[in-house]
């Protein structure tokens, strides 16, 4: 095997570890660990998350106002997202 197919290999190991003490490369076992495992990593993954799911919310709500077939509290409802939300967001479409 090439020496480029071994990291390879080795990266791939990497990425189903579940521990971070086993895997092969320092800096991504250091950042799994942080994120895994320290208070202050998993509130940042948490809320990197959260982020997420509200971007896909906002999305989908959008999406929703503009097909134009649902009230805006059925969209509020279905989205997730606050009814306050989903009318700003309806105004900045009309706008």
């Amino acid at each position: 095997m090439k020496g480029s197919d071994t990291a390879l290999a080795k990266l791939m190991s990497d990425f189903f570890c579940t521990e971070a003490k086993d895997m092969n490369y320092k800096a991504l076992s250091e950042k799994v660990r942080y994120f895994k495992e320290s208070e202050k990593g998993v509130e940042r993954m948490f809320d990197s998350l959260e982020d997420m799911r509200n971007e896909v919310r906002i999305e989908t709500a959008l999406k929703m106002i503009e097909c134009g077939k649902l009230t805006l509290e059925e969209i509020s409802h279905i989205s997730g997202l606050p009814l306050d939300k989903v009318r700003e967001l309806a105004e900045a479409k009309t706008a």
